[in-house]
């Protein structure tokens, strides 16, 4: 197995089982009403049901799940010239190549969001303790560290077709 596969295999576990992880400690340390955002003195200004926030959690994680996984198997019945790839011609020879190529990125997206979603409600859980002061520097990061994986994941996917597909399968 190749180094990229094994690696979003890897991610993809690693992301389900923080997600899990982040899930059930967090609901367990949520108080029962959730403060989800706060004003500019750091008071609370709007709460939510912890057990909203839980199942919310698992829907946005269902249904990208879903949904990722229906446009990855959609995406095999498109005809090869159709796909706006490029090195089109050396693609069309090696089209289970070019599924596969698809079908990581696709796992590779669903591994962004699910972790995302996971560092969320950790740093949801870390905003709501009693025994910290809230200081929204010490979670900054949250944001910048979730766009920039994001956009790796999506920048990936051009910059490996622009690649000449390998011989091997």
């Amino acid at each position: 197995m190749k180094a990229g596969p094994f690696f979003i295999r890897v991610w993809r576990i690693v992301s389900i089982a923080g997600f899990l992880f982040a899930l059930f400690s967090s609901y367990i340390s949520y108080p029962d009403q959730v403060v989800v955002r706060f004003d500019e003195l750091n008071h609370p200004v709007q709460t939510m049901s912890r057990e909203v926030i839980f199942y919310l959690a698992i829907g946005i994680f269902l249904v990208s799940n879903t949904m990722i996984n229906l446009i990855a198997r959609l995406f095999m019945k498109i005809p090869t010239a159709q796909i706006p790839v490029p090195n089109k011609a050396a693609w069309e020879a090696r089209r289970s190549k070019l599924n596969l190529v698809f079908k990581d990125w696709f796992s590779l997206l669903n591994s962004a969001i699910i972790t995302v979603l996971a560092l969320g409600l950790l740093v949801l859980s870390f905003l709501n303790r009693s025994d910290r002061p809230i200081r929204p520097i010490e979670y900054a990061w949250l944001m910048p560290l979730s766009i920039f994986i994001l956009l790796a994941v999506v920048a990936s996917l051009p910059i490996r077709l622009s690649m000449k597909p390998s011989d091997d399968d």
